[in-house]
């Protein structure tokens, strides 16, 4: 068995300074940038480390980063007057907004995806 002190997660992006900027601007998380990175302040826990790969990136072919939101319609909105589309996956029963609802949650959450700019998976799932 093991001793662990801490963990974080962390994921690559292909444009660190567009990273940043669609992290703190579009999403709105507290980003902040280190010599090997960003650290993403994701409600004041333990951040999520986001790391340049330049032309090595490529993106991860599943969720890298589940976000708990109130209500995910209401995000959904907010990140397309930010240019953000939810991103529509086949064999879901999608709404208008992209929101895939659920209210049995043994059929799981409600929930949309985007992308980031790097192409990572991101999910809003309504809390």
């Amino acid at each position: 068995m093991i001793t662990v002190q801490r963990a974080f997660s962390s994921y690559s992006v292909d444009d660190l300074d567009t990273a940043e900027a669609f992290y703190r601007d579009t999403v709105g998380l507290t980003v902040r940038r280190t010599p090997m990175g960003l650290e993403l302040d994701v409600t004041g826990g333990t951040p999520v480390f986001v790391y340049p790969k330049g032309d090595a990136h490529v993106p991860a072919g599943h969720t890298v980063l589940n976000l708990v939101v109130p209500d995910v319609a209401e995000a959904a909105s907010a990140l397309h007057t930010g240019g953000v589309d939810l991103v529509r996956y086949p064999g879901f029963a999608h709404d208008a907004d992209g929101v895939v609802r659920s209210d049995d949650p043994r059929q799981g959450p409600t929930i949309g995806w985007i992308r980031d700019p790097a192409g990572n998976v991101l999910a809003l799932i309504q809390g």
